[in-house]
């Protein structure tokens, strides 16, 4: 998947989350918000993506595991009402 397409994979899940998050490419990266996915290194595998938030970086293996881990760095209050299906 390239930067472009996950950029719009995530804008329209954030979308359809209802969250109000600004979803822009980053040179290879993708930002949401405060947080940055990033592609794996192929010698990373299964390691998909990065997903970096201050403090943190959490490796994600699948475009669930990805928007999941999005969905719970989006925020303690609004991460209930969110829903990955």
């Amino acid at each position: 998947m390239t930067p472009p397409e996950l950029r719009a994979l995530l804008a329209d899940s954030v979308a359809l989350w209802g969250a109000t998050a600004r979803v822009t490419l980053d040179g290879d990266a993708v930002r949401v918000g405060e947080m940055r996915v990033t592609a794996a290194a192929p010698d990373d595998l299964p390691i998909r993506w990065w997903l970096e938030r201050p403090g943190q970086k959490r490796p994600c293996t699948s475009v669930l595991g990805l928007l999941r881990s999005l969905r719970n760095g989006m925020g303690g209050g609004e991460a209930r009402k969110l829903r990955v299906v």
